[in-house]
């Protein structure tokens, strides 16, 4: 069981070595465009729900 666990660290460190991690400038870019892509979906769902409001409230008025 002990051999087991410590071959399991074994090989986890392994696949560790193996990644190649993105550069600072990747990270930066990529959560750029990450938090863009949130707020025009937000913007975009936000008209809809504004677009919707208005059409139910002008319907509920007659």
């Amino acid at each position: 069981m002990r051999d087991r666990v410590a071959n399991f660290f074994r090989e986890v460190r392994g696949e560790f070595r193996r990644i190649t991690w993105p550069s600072r400038a990747e990270i930066i870019g990529l959560t750029a465009l990450v938090i863009l892509i949130i707020v025009a979906l937000s913007i975009y769902v936000g008209l809809w729900d504004f677009i919707f409001q208005k059409l139910i409230a002008l319907l509920l008025r007659q």
